[in-house]
């Protein structure tokens, strides 16, 4: 499925640098809204419920069909403050999504991570060469995936996302 009528200028989005909170903080001045795209209810379910135990996360949106998120992001929908992302999807996968994602007016900065079971070299190098700000695989155990949804608020929130 081609993207190619979703193009419009890169644009800036969220609070600037200055705004965000430095490292220690106790509590960020404001909370994320965060789009989850994935096509596995479980994972979905264990995402979101681990995200809804943060205290920085406002909301959480999931979507299991990117063609859908993209949708609803054009007409309006609340644009997030981090998108979660799997690979390997439905009718277009997480890489053709990306693009997609970053021709939609302020999504341009938006950290997007990818969220996957895949470790295969290709997806990694494909990641490497996308937009994106980070690429993680999914955890086994809901602990694990708690520890790691809390590194992805904070880097979000601090605008911090080297490696």
């Amino acid at each position: 499925m081609s993207l190619a009528h979703l193009s419009s200028p890169p644009e800036t989005r969220g609070p600037p640098r200055g705004e965000r909170p430095g490292p220690g903080t106790a509590a960020p001045p404001w909370r994320l809204n965060i789009l989850l795209v994935d096509d596995d209810p479980a994972d979905i379910c264990l995402i979101t419920g681990a995200l809804a135990l943060h205290p920085s996360v406002a909301a959480v949106r999931a979507v299991d069909e990117p063609v859908l998120a993209l949708r609803q992001l054009l007409v309006g929908y609340k644009q997030p403050d981090l998108v979660l992302l799997d690979i390997h999807m439905p009718r277009i996968d997480g890489f053709e999504f990306l693009v997609g994602l970053r021709r939609i007016p302020g999504m341009f900065s938006v950290p997007v991570v990818f969220l996957t079971t895949s470790g295969l070299d290709q997806d990694v190098l494909n990641y490497r060469r996308s937009t994106a700000s980070m690429y993680v695989e999914k955890p086994d155990t809901f602990g694990e995936i708690q520890t790691r949804m809390d590194g992805i608020v904070r880097r979000t929130i601090a605008g911090v996302w080297n490696e």
